[in-house]
């Protein structure tokens, strides 16, 4: 009997909820600079630039190894943070720009369909009952949790729903791409120049300048600071860890509770009401998670196994 891959489920799940638990807070700090006065547009462009100057001096410091990347895959790597870490962000604010925002959330978070349909017609991922039924239950969980069933979906800006589309198509074409870049390259690795590709993608759209704009005191460029930091690349590098053990589909569909952590965040921290069927939408996410986490699949494409298997340049 051949040894099972050296892919960690548990760890990858553990990754993936810890991601959605920092992206959740960083929604909730997000608000408060947007709210503040803060452009969107700029606090987007200042995330994924702080975090990519992160990326790269930690790297630099702690990992100069995990910076060397073969040049043919410059090009791979600025289509990863273009077309799809750049225009994820771009795409959700040009969503919740005309259309309520958890329309757009809801929007958003059909990616993991897109990507389960996209990975088992053409990346040999199989789509057994329980990863379907985990879909669903984690679809489904997420409508309630943002309210979808208070949103008169008929009547929303058919451009607002157009750019919610795309932010779930782009969001998706991000798992995808990354997985297969984590076949050769380490999360951080992929995460680094995915954020490079991102900065320089909204410094060309924007101008450098309009960083500036970001802080007028201490506590505003503090939370800018962390949204940069814990609210971007902490949780990116964790859940490309998840992709790496996971697989795209899955990792996306643990990411799920997202929503849910945001919800909760919002009740303690902004006061804001949780309704019976939020809590209803919260409990099948959860049940997705669990039911996921319970085959304890050992996928045998997972990028993780992938490099093992080919001598690879080691675990990020």
């Amino acid at each position: 009997m051949s040894a099972a891959p050296p892919t960690s489920p548990v760890r990858g799940t553990i990754a993936c909820l810890a991601a959605a638990a920092l992206w959740a807070s960083n929604g909730v700090v997000s608000k408060y600079l947007m709210n503040a006065g803060v452009s969107p547009f700029a606090l987007a462009q200042g995330r994924v630039t702080f975090g990519a100057l992160l990326a790269v001096a930690w790297l630099a410091a702690r990992r100069p190894e995990a910076l060397r990347i073969r040049i043919r895959d410059l090009a791979r790597f600025g289509v990863l943070g273009s077309v799809g870490l750049a225009a994820v962000n771009a795409c959700y604010l040009g969503a919740i720009a005309r259309i309520p925002t958890a329309a757009a959330i809801l929007l958003q978070y059909l990616a993991p369909v897109f990507i389960a349909v996209y990975a088992w017609r053409f990346m040999g991922e199989r789509l057994g009952a329980a990863k379907v039924g985990a879909l669903a239950l984690a679809v489904a969980g997420s409508y309630l949790v943002v309210g979808g069933y208070n949103v008169e979906l008929a009547g929303l800006n058919r451009w607002g729903v157009a750019w919610g589309l795309a932010a779930a198509v782009s969001f998706a074409f991000y798992c995808v791409y990354s997985e297969y870049g984590l076949r050769s390259y380490p999360p951080w690795t992929v995460l680094c120049y995915a954020l490079v590709g991102a900065a320089a993608t909204w410094t060309a759209a924007l101008g450098p300048a309009r960083l500036l704009s970001l802080g007028w005191d201490t506590r505003s460029w503090t939370l800018v600071a962390y949204s940069a930091s814990f609210g971007t690349l902490v949780p990116f590098g964790l859940f490309a860890y998840g992709v790496e053990h996971l697989r795209a589909t899955r990792a996306t569909i643990v990411a799920t509770a997202e929503p849910v952590l945001a919800a909760v965040f919002a009740y303690l921290w902004l006061g804001e009401q949780l309704e019976g069927w939020q809590l209803v939408g919260g409990a099948l996410v959860l049940a997705a998670v669990v039911w996921l986490q319970r085959q304890r699949e050992h996928d045998r494409l997972a990028p993780a196994a992938l490099r093992e298997g080919a001598g690879g340049q080691g675990r990020g």
